[in-house]
């Protein structure tokens, strides 16, 4: 039994020796290649020489995309939540039979206008809307009188790609906070109102906080997966990611693998959100899962 247990460390170590050697030799052959292609004059044939070569003579806009499709991304969920709790209260409200007719009336119509942002914005794919919203702030503001150029400065592409992700982002992210607030147990509703609260005390500081503690791991993934969407943003030309590889691919008229690369950065930013998601999940004991797909 010892001799086989000693030939199974044996075996897990030679294992761990032989991937450590193998890491290290692909970190040196990598060094080389970029000191190699660093230097060049004309972009290699080689298909990884040509994908280091790109890279590098890119990098300045290779990392303002990044820099983009995260700010875009973080603030765009972040704007998303806020709209989402405003929208998820519109889409809770029922009439009550001691309500006034108007207050009945209010509280269907924010019910329905809720819903039917939901169906719309879910309905559609997201590179629809970036072109809606980007040419209906544009003809909006033309009609005052403004002139391109200013029109850039207000209604810019960065802007109007935020809008985008922001509000398709609410519609997903409403249907995720009523999910978190109907898997609230019912019975702290209704101990709850047994203590005098009412119905807007009780939503507020017993259902809505536990409910968006339910709901942060959805949340966290909403982020992952507008950082994978907003390449669609690249059709009304905001300077993400994609629309970097694009303009570097159009330099060196070489596209397969600078397209590689760009599939590599976006691996990176996911997987390194996805950790950051298992933590956060882990410190508030909250369900953990991978990197999720796409809305």
């Amino acid at each position: 039994m010892n001799q086989k247990i000693s030939k199974t460390k044996a075996l897990k170590i030679a294992a761990w020796i032989a991937g450590l050697a193998l890491l290290v030799w692909c970190g040196v052959s990598f060094a080389e290649t970029v000191r190699r292609c660093a230097v060049m004059e004309k972009n290699p044939q080689g298909f990884v020489d040509s994908m280091v070569y790109m890279s590098i003579k890119g990098k300045d806009m290779l990392v303002t995309g990044v820099w983009t499709t995260v700010r875009i991304a973080l603030l765009g969920t972040a704007i998303a939540f806020v709209l989402a709790i405003l929208l998820v209260f519109l889409r809770i409200q029922e009439p009550d039979r001691r309500d006034s007719d108007v207050v009945k009336a209010l509280k269907w119509l924010a019910s329905r206008f809720a819903r039917c942002y939901v169906f719309v914005i879910r309905g559609t794919p997201m590179m629809v809307q970036a072109l809606i919203f980007y040419y209906f702030g544009f003809n909006l503001f033309k009609k005052t009188g403004m002139t391109v150029t200013e029109i850039n400065h207000v209604w810019s592409f960065f802007i109007s790609g935020l809008c985008t992700v922001a509000l398709n982002s609410t519609a997903y992210l409403t249907e995720v906070l009523r999910g978190g607030i109907l898997a609230v147990d019912k019975g702290q509703t209704e101990a709850a109102r047994s203590l005098g609260m009412t119905n807007w005390q009780t939503m507020t500081k017993v259902v809505f906080p536990q409910a968006v503690k339910n709901a942060i791991p959805a949340i966290g993934n909403e982020f992952i997966i507008n950082i994978k969407d907003s390449s669609v943003l690249s059709v009304i030309g905001v300077m993400d990611l994609m629309y970097a590889t694009k303009s570097v691919s159009g330099i060196y008229f070489r596209s397969l693998e600078i397209y590689c690369v760009a599939a590599l950065m976006y691996l990176v930013l996911t997987w390194l959100s996805s950790l950051l998601l298992k933590w956060l999940s882990k410190k508030l004991d909250m369900p953990v899962r991978g990197i999720p797909s796409s809305n």
